[in-house]
């Protein structure tokens, strides 16, 4: 029996810097955090940058790690990437991303966590309408496979690569340890991390960005029309016109701006609310409604997207266009009753089914189940051959 060389797949982890927090770069770090714990009969090279936490790490023998100089979304990160993969000249390449290479035809998986691009294209630049239509459409089509963090991504993939739904695999993202024993109420620890930013005793939580598919301006709208007496904290960037729009309903001096909050502060952020808001418009997985669940929050999300895929009937849910609805919502979301408790105990039963452990054993099945195609058909080759020739194939 011939021996098969160990197959080598390089892995894009630039995205992982210091005190980075958004989807890509989380799903990226834990997802080859959790690579570690497996016996893997591959090796791997992990591309990092000089900033990455992931050098601080301890690695087994068959996962080495490769510095290079440029961001993971660049030009020269192409250029960069390229002058590697002609080197290493890696049997696959694994993009956590939306950021493949172009200059190489190295065999290719990639993450496509949702289409946000595409769909609100509106909200997007010329160039990252060309990118996905064009560049990396033809990526995806050539691609080994695809793998993505919702059945609703699935669908959006599906539709818009016009590609076989068996080539776009699901695997749930995980919720890491830290959210899964979250300080209590009364813990010391949160009521200093609440002090050191400056937070009120009771509040409502809630995320996002000024992009106009995280819907904070409805949201902010909907509290000020609403009874609600709590102050709304907002995990965002300042924005003047969400203050405009608070002090026209006099409620300014109850909205507040965190604009930076670490990693390992954010399960006593999540703890210390009375409630957490989600008023996205689109979301391939939503991170946050399932890390407040984990705390042991009540929860409000939007009734569209992913979001009622993720959170099932743990939360309550909103029509994110309507002002109206979201206020009426959050208004009985803050009601403390049997029914909201119940919510909250399945939430936190729900979020034990997320595992990066589980994700990252099932990015390695894609793995094995390509190179196991591709040696089937090899063998087949093979044996077609030695038929042809009147030999008998070596068993």
């Amino acid at each position: 029996m011939t021996t098969l060389p160990q197959k080598h797949i390089v892995i894009d982890a630039r995205v992982v810097v210091a005190n980075q927090s958004h989807g890509i770069a989380r799903y990226t770090d834990e997802f080859v955090r959790n690579l570690r714990n497996i016996s893997s009969p591959f090796r791997f090279t992990l591309f990092v940058v000089e900033t990455s936490p992931l050098l601080d790490l301890s690695w087994p023998e068959h996962i080495q790690l490769r510095t290079l100089k440029t961001s993971w979304i660049s030009w020269l990160g192409q250029l960069e990437m390229f002058w590697h993969l002609l080197r290493l000249k890696p049997d696959l390449f694994h993009s956590p991303s939306f950021i493949v290479p172009f200059l190489t035809h190295v065999p290719l998986v990639t993450t496509i966590h949702d289409l946000n691009h595409v769909v609100l294209s509106e909200n997007y630049s010329i160039f990252h309408r060309l990118y996905y239509s064009v560049l990396l459409a033809r990526k995806i089509k050539s691609s080994k496979a695809v793998i993505t963090v919702s059945s609703f991504s699935q669908q959006e993939i599906v539709n818009f690569f016009q590609t076989n739904r068996e080539h776009v695999k699901v695997i749930h993202n995980g919720i890491g340890e830290n959210f899964q024993k979250p300080p209590e109420k009364n813990d010391a620890s949160l009521q200093k991390t609440l002090q050191r930013y400056e937070l009120p005793a009771h509040y409502i939580l809630s995320i996002g960005n000024k992009k106009p598919h995280k819907n904070i301006a409805r949201l902010v709208e909907a509290w000020c029309k609403s009874k609600i007496t709590l102050p709304l904290v907002l995990l965002s960037d300042f924005d003047a016109s969400l203050l405009g729009i608070a002090e026209k309903y006099h409620k300014k001096h109850n909205l507040h701006f965190l604009r930076f909050v670490p990693n390992e502060a954010l399960p006593a952020i999540y703890a210390g609310a009375k409630l957490f808001v989600y008023p996205s418009i689109y979301e391939g997985f939503g991170f946050p409604p399932l890390e407040a669940a984990a705390c042991g929050v009540p929860v409000v999300v939007s009734n569209c997207s992913s979001l009622p895929e993720v959170m099932k009937d743990c939360a309550l849910y909103i029509d994110p266009s309507n002002t109206d609805d979201i206020a009426t919502v959050l208004e009985r979301a803050l009601q403390e009753n049997p029914e909201q408790l119940d919510r909250i105990k399945r939430g936190r039963e729900l979020v034990k089914s997320y595992s990066w452990a589980k994700a990252a054993e099932a990015t390695h099945a894609v793995y094995k189940r390509i190179f196991s195609t591709e040696n089937s058909l090899q063998h087949k080759l093979v044996a077609d051959s030695s038929a042809t020739m009147g030999e008998t194939p070596d068993a």
